[in-house]
């Protein structure tokens, strides 16, 4: 993926384990250290948006309340969909009471 310039907004899932939470503003560009989850993942790159495009990008994903998106059609809401069944793919790493880090499925 080429690198992002400008006022960047990020109108993705939030995915603490990133550091990236939805509606997170880049002042120039997104963190290098996302480009390597980015090629993993090519749909999480198109939840990148430039500021300008904001209003457009999140009327088509029609978000709710509990920002579940209701958008039914459009690229945005295909990247969106991607990218949380590529999340339920994903081992999660829990922390006990006790500190010690278990790794778990879905």
């Amino acid at each position: 993926m080429t690198k992002l310039h400008g006022q960047i907004i990020f109108l993705g899932p939030t995915i603490p384990g990133l550091g990236l939470q939805h509606g997170m503003i880049f002042r120039d560009g997104i963190f290098d250290a996302l480009y390597p989850w980015i090629d993993r993942c090519p749909a999480l790159g198109g939840l990148f948006v430039p500021i300008e495009l904001c209003a457009t990008v999140r009327r088509e994903l029609n978000m709710d309340l509990g920002r579940q998106v209701r958008g039914t059609q459009g690229k945005y809401v295909t990247f969106y969909r991607e990218v949380q069944n590529w999340l339920k793919q994903q081992p999660q790493k829990t922390q006990t009471q006790t500190g010690v880090k278990v790794k778990t499925h879905a």
